[in-house]
């Protein structure tokens, strides 16, 4: 068997252009709810969610008052009809184009950013019937949130993303492939 043919019959790559399995993609644009205490913020899509959560609860943590404003009025940005259209345009603003961190802000990021990603997929799990029919549809594959154009020493660094490769005709992940693995602890 070649290494193509072991790569599609054991790994489900998704990502938001691709229609197989689009549904796990954050910029699926599909509605996603966050409901913390009394509050309810809607959003027009698991990426939108993401870099809004990130800011929101950035600023919740945030105990100088102008930054926790600052922080906390970035987030609005990102919530559904205030302007930000696109999966793509969120990243955008939720990234190194957007509000930039601080080194203390980054690592508190970087330790409760899975779990906001955990909430996005359990709330596209339970809401959405495509979510749940994609993963059951998937079987037993592999799934990879795909690193785009990336070159195998650099897909090492990513930790949302990931690649199949076949070594020595066994299948190996490069990069961390967060998202998938989220995914597959729903099946």
């Amino acid at each position: 068997m070649t290494d193509k043919k072991i790569l599609n019959s054991s790994i489900m790559n998704f990502f938001g252009k691709k229609e197989e399995c689009r549904s796990l993609s954050n910029f699926w644009e599909k509605e996603v709810v966050i409901v913390d205490g009394g509050e309810r913020r809607v959003y027009e899509s698991g990426e939108h969610c993401f870099h809004g959560e990130k800011y929101k609860r950035l600023g919740n943590l945030c105990e100088n008052a102008d930054r926790k404003s600052v922080l906390n009025n970035y987030s609005i940005r990102f919530l559904l009809n205030q302007g930000i259209q696109s999966g793509a345009s969120a990243k955008k603003m939720g990234g190194k184009k957007g509000l930039a961190l601080n080194e203390g802000e980054l690592r508190i990021w970087n330790e409760i950013s899975v779990g906001v990603q955990r909430e996005i997929c359990q709330y596209k799990f339970n809401h959405y019937e495509e979510v749940r029919v994609d993963l059951l549809q998937s079987g037993n594959k592999i799934l990879v949130h795909p690193a785009m154009r990336c070159s195998e020493d650099k897909v090492n660094e990513r930790f949302w993303e990931g690649k199949g490769v076949v070594r020595d005709g066994e299948i190996v992940i490069l990069g961390r492939n967060m998202l998938g693995n989220i995914w597959m602890s729903f099946r």
